[in-house]
C-alpha cells in the first residue's frame, strides 16, 4: 500500500495494549511528530506511541491502525523524520498485516506530514509521495528560499514519468532513473549508461529528450497530448544546459534510452 489514509485533528481512541486502559485524546502534529494529547494533559509521542491502536477520522470515514515500532530517518536536509511501523486488521483473514509495503531499504514504515489545511496525512515510504520526502523534498517547509512544495510535486511527476502532470504515469515498476535538482539537495552525479530524459517543474515536464518507456508513450504522442511540449521534444532541444537557463526547471533526470518493441 503506497498511499495510506488521511488523518485529521480529530478525536481518537487509543487502547494501550500493555495495560488494557482506554485513553481518550486528540491526535495532532508538532512539526512532523505525531503527538497524542490526552484529556489529563499528558502528551505521548515517538516511542511512547508504540502499542497504541488509533482510530483516525478522515473525510472518507475512519481507519484504525496500531503503531508497532518507531525509528528515525535522516534526510539530506532538514531535521530527522519520525517513521512508524504500523499494522491493520485484515477484514478477510482477521489477522494483523503491515500497513505498508517494503520500501527500497526493506522498511515497512509510514510518516505523518501536515496537509496545510489544519490536518495531516499518513503515507508509506514505499510510495512515490513518501520517497520524494525521504529524498529531501519537504512540501511543508516553505520560506527558506527553496520551493519545496514545487520540488515535491515535480519529484512525484518525475518518478511516475507523468510528463503532463495530469495523473497519466508512463513508467514501469523497477525502472531505474538518476535525478538531481537545481538547489543541490540531490547533487549532480551523472549515471553511466543513462541519457538526459527530461526537465521538470511543479506542473510536470518542461521538455522531454526521450520517453522513459518507449512502449508506453512516444514523443509524437506527447506532442499531441500536451501542446505546451511542442517544440520541446527530442535531444536537440531538451538537454540540461539549455534547461538550466529556464528558472521553472527545478529538477532534472536521466534514464536509459529504450526502443519500441516491433509490432
Amino acid at each position: 500500500m503506497a498511499k495510506v489514509f488521511l488523518g485529521c485533528l480529530a478525536a481518537v481512541l487509543g487502547l494501550l495494549i500493555g495495560s488494557a486502559v482506554a485513553l481518550d485524546g486528540r491526535m495532532g502534529l508538532e512539526g512532523v511528530d505525531l503527538v497524542l494529547t490526552l484529556a489529563d494533559g499528558r502528551a505521548l509521542r515517538r516511542e511512547a506511541l508504540i502499542g497504541l491502536s488509533l482510530t483516525l477520522g478522515s473525510g472518507a470515514g475512519e481507519a484504525a491502525v496500531r503503531i508497532d515500532g518507531f525509528e528515525e530517518d535522516r534526510p539530506p536536509v532538514g531535521d530527522p523524520l519520525p517513521l512508524y511501523r504500523m499494522s491493520v486488521l485484515d477484514p478477510t483473514t482477521h489477522e494483523r498485516r503491515d500497513l505498508c509495503e517494503p520500501d527500497p531499504d526493506g522498511r515497512r514504515v509510514a510518516f505523518a506530514f501536515p496537509t496545510g489545511a489544519g490536518g495531516f496525512s499518513l503515507t508509506c515510504t514505499s510510495g512515490v509521495e513518501g520517497k520524494c520526502v525521504l529524498f529531501g523534498y519537504h512540501p511543508w517547509e516553505e520560506g527558506n528560499g527553496i520551493p519545496m512544495r514545487a520540488l515535491h510535486a515535480a519529484c512525484m511527476a518525475m518518478f511516475r514519468a507523468d510528463y503532463g502532470g495530469d495523473d497519466h504515469p508512463s513508467t514501469r515498476n523497477g525502472t531505474k532513473i538518476n535525478f538531481y535538482d537545481r538547489f543541490g539537495i540531490q547533487k549532480v552525479d551523472h549515471a553511466p549508461g543513462m541519457a538526459f530524459e527530461a526537465a521538470w517543474g511543479a506542473e510536470g515536464a518542461l521538455c522531454v529528450s526521450h520517453p522513459r518507456i518507449a512502449d508506453h508513450v512516444a514523443l509524437d504522442e506527447l506532442a499531441q497530448r500536451y501542446p505546451h511540449l511542442k517544440g520541446r521534444l527530442g535531444p536537440h532541444v531538451c538537454y540540461e544546459e539549455a534547461m538550466r537557463a529556464d528558472p521553472r526547471a527545478i529538477l532534472f533526470n536521466e534514464s536509459t534510452i529504450t526502443w519500441r518493441t516491433p509490432q
